[in-house]
């Protein structure tokens, strides 16, 4: 796991919005990090985009694997995977089921999105 310095902790948490999401990038260049992975490495979350639902054209599921859960419950969540879509944060492929609305929290950017 990454630790960022006490200085680069408490520059982030002393900006907001836009400067602190600049400055976490900046940071997470110095680590190879997402400036998401920044913001989540010291609890920061962005919620903007999962205040709207988000309206996706779904993609082909079986062209893709979706096994990053190692819990014990995700095989049965697997077997409801029905649709995929793109991240839009990252680009990274989602697997879900056809419920909607539905609340998604990406595994690669960590950012919570709602698809309609």
């Amino acid at each position: 796991m990454t630790v960022i310095s006490p200085d680069e902790y408490n520059l982030l948490m002393s900006l907001s919005g836009n400067e602190q999401s600049q400055q976490a990038a900046n940071i997470g260049n110095k680590y190879g990090l997402s400036s998401a992975q920044i913001l989540a490495l010291i609890g920061v979350t962005n919620h903007s985009s999962s205040d709207q639902p988000i309206n996706q054209s779904l993609i082909n599921s079986t062209s893709h694997r979706f096994e990053y859960d190692p819990s014990p419950t995700a095989s049965t969540r697997r077997q409801q995977i029905t649709q995929a879509v793109n991240c839009p944060g990252c680009g990274a492929a989602l697997g879900i089921p056809d419920v909607r609305p539905i609340k998604v929290t990406c595994p690669q950017c960590l950012h919570e999105h709602m698809f309609a």
